[in-house]
């Protein structure tokens, strides 16, 4: 199984993105189910919007839609309440984003 610690840009743990059982290291190509779980490590995160939107999605299973091209990997999750979170995967690192209309987050992570 693959995981994605969510984390600030200053790399504080937020929660955890779990990918369903599947063959090798890395999520495959097309769509894949996924769990949010876990809270802020620091609680005073659960007052950030960041924590909060960690907090609010967890224990719910969402699919996810896994695409690659030679240089990057996607994830794309349309949380049915007007969330998208997104991650994006290259040699640089990992970034996150969710965004709601107006409202953007976004931070860090690292695939386990």
């Amino acid at each position: 199984m693959t995981s994605f610690v969510i984390r600030t840009r200053d790399e504080d743990d937020l929660g955890f993105l779990l990918f369903a059982a599947h063959e090798g290291e890395w999520p495959p190509a097309g769509t894949i189910d996924c769990v949010f779980t876990g809270s802020p490590h620091d609680p005073s995160l659960l007052d950030d919007p960041r924590g909060r939107f960690v907090v609010t999605h967890k224990d719910r299973e969402y699919s996810a839609e896994i695409g690659y091209t030679p240089s990057e990997m996607r994830v794309r999750i349309d949380l049915g309440d007007g969330w998208l979170f997104e991650i994006a995967s290259d040699e640089a690192g990992n970034a996150w984003t969710a965004t709601r209309g107006t409202e953007r987050l976004g931070g860090s992570g690292l695939f386990l």
